[in-house]
C-alpha cells in the first residue's frame, strides 16, 4: 500500500545533532508539524540510540530519520506497542531484501548476529494516553566501513552488494510503517505481540547474558504486558527491563 500520510511532509536537513532532537525543540517552539511527518538528515553530529549511546553513520549513506506521530489512541500502558510496530515495520522492509532478519529486544534490528538498524521512541503524555511520539530511526543502507566501536554492524549494501537510492527506500520504509502503525490502531494485540516474537532474536535459544555483572545461561521466553523481557534461568522466569541485562554477541 502507498503511505496516505507519512512521509508526506518531509523536513530534509543537510546537517544537525540529531533529527529527534531537531523534532522535540520544533513542538517545543509550537512549530506545527503535520501527523507522519518525517525529519530526516544526511548526517547527524550527535546520533542517538538507546540510553545516550551514539549511532554511527557516515554522511549521505544511510537513512537517519524521525517520524512524527500523534498516537492518542494510544494508552500509556500500551506504549511498547508502538515499539513493537516500528520493529516490525523495518523487518518488513528488510525482509524485501533479505532474510534472516530478527528483533533483538527492545528494538534493534539484526541480521544474523550484526546490528543493521536501531531505533528511539521519545514519547510525551497527557493524561492516560501519548500526547506526541517522536520515533528515531538509524538504518544503515550503503555505508561500506564502520568504525571498531560499531563491531557487529552492517549494512543492507554489504549483505547484497548493491548500491541504494535512498531517497526511494524511504518511501518504501514509510509504507511499511504505516501499515505496521495502523496495525495498532485495531487493538489486535495478541496477533501483534505473537508477530513480534516470531522475530525477535534468539526466542526460545539458549544463550548467554550479562546480568549484574555475572554471566548467566537464559532462555528468552517472551515478553510480558509491559514489554520486559521474560528470561528463564534455572527453571524460573525473571523479568528485565532495558539495560538490566546485556546480550553476550
Amino acid at each position: 500500500m502507498k503511505a496516505l500520510y507519512t512521509g508526506k511532509n518531509i523536513i530534509h536537513l543537510k546537517e544537525v545533532h540529531s533529527t529527534n532532537r531537531y523534532t522535540a525543540e520544533m513542538l517545543s517552539n509550537s512549530v506545527p508539524i503535520a501527523d507522519g511527518s518525517v525529519i530526516m538528515a544526511d548526517f547527524q553530529t550527535a546520533g542517538k540510540g538507546q540510553s545516550a549511546a551514539i549511532w554511527e553513520s557516515m554522511p549521505k549513506e544511510n537513512l537517519l530519520l524521525s517520524v512524527y506521530y500523534r498516537p492518542h489512541f494510544l494508552k500509556i500502558a500500551d506504549q511498547f506497542m508502538l515499539s513493537i510496530a516500528i520493529s516490525l515495520a523495518i523487518c518488513d522492509f528488510l525482509k524485501k531484501h533479505i532474510e534472516n532478519v530478527t528483533i533483538k529486544w527492545p528494538n534493534d534490528i539484526y541480521v544474523g548476529d550484526q546490528k543493521i538498524a536501531g531505533i528511539l521512541i521519545e514519547n510525551s503524555l497527557q493524561q492516560d494516553v501519548i500526547k506526541n511520539s517522536i520515533i528515531g530511526i538509524g538504518l544503515n543502507i550503503n555505508q561500506k566501513t564502520f568504525s571498531a566501536q560499531a563491531k557487529n554492524a552492517c549494512s543492507l549494501s554489504q549483505l547484497t552488494g548493491l548500491q541504494y537510492d535512498l531517497q526511494q527506500k524511504l518511501q518504501i520504509l514509510c509504507e511499511c510503517i504505516e501499515e505496521r502503525y495502523e496495525s495498532i490502531k485495531t487493538e489486535d494485540y495478541l496477533s501483534i505481540r505473537l508477530a513480534y516474537l516470531q522475530q525477535l532474536y534468539r526466542f526460545q535459544q539458549p544463550a548467554n547474558y550479562m546480568i549484574n555483572g555475572q554471566v548467566q545461561l537464559g532462555t528468552i521466553e517472551g515478553i510480558d504486558e509491559f514489554g520486559r523481557l521474560a528470561l528463564s534461568i534455572n527453571g524460573s522466569m525473571h523479568y528485565f527491563n532495558n539495560k538490566e541485562i546485556t546480550f553476550i554477541i
